[in-house]
């Protein structure tokens, strides 16, 4: 993406103003794709901090067709993916003097718990299942920043303020999401 026109990409300083601009439902959204995508020991915040610091930076250029939230979101994964690929590409290490060892021919390398591949295919399924929820409630912003509060953990009197909503109002809207996304997981609709 580096190599794009000038003209075709974001500047600094409009990379700063969009940034600026936020609203809590695009913080969401990052969070959200952060704690998809962090992997040990890259923590969420710290994923979205070195995406916002790569796009200010201008290490990641913004193409102007690209909407800036949707531009952190896909950093955050990219960056994500190489810290995804360093920790695979760690080698465990064993001395074999270690005197406290008996047979060293007994030793087999641990295999890892699952492959960079297969973590990746988790997140996408994952974000499809996102995706599908959303779709549910398209045209509903109220409702489908309840459901990105609900996938990243945000709950309670933090998610009503993002939603703006009063908490009867909050309730009744967070009650329609659940039956709503109940029925499509009965229709096969999710999942």
């Amino acid at each position: 993406m580096n190599d794009l026109e000038p003209s075709t990409v974001l500047t600094r300083d409009d990379i700063e103003e969009s940034i600026a601009a936020f609203t809590d439902a695009d913080w969401l959204r990052l969070r959200f794709a952060a704690q998809c995508y962090a992997i040990y020991p890259v923590e969420p915040d710290e994923l979205v901090q070195e995406a916002l610091c790569r796009a200010i930076a201008g290490s990641r250029k913004c193409p102007r067709k690209v909407g800036v939230v949707r531009f952190v979101a896909e950093a955050i994964r990219s960056i994500a993916h190489d810290e995804l690929q360093k920790v695979e590409n760690q080698r465990d290490e064993l001395s074999i003097h270690d005197e406290t060892i008996e047979n060293v021919d007994a030793i087999t390398p641990r295999e890892r718990d699952s492959t960079a591949e297969a973590r990746m295919i988790t997140n996408e399924q994952y974000q499809e299942t996102e995706n599908r929820l959303l779709e549910l409630f398209d045209g509903d912003d109220e409702s489908q920043l309840i459901v990105l509060g609900m996938l990243s953990g945000t709950e309670g009197a933090e998610l009503q303020q993002i939603t703006g909503l009063d908490q009867t109002g909050f309730s009744s809207k967070r009650r329609y999401v659940r039956r709503k996304i109940n029925i499509a997981i009965e229709n096969g609709f999710i999942l």
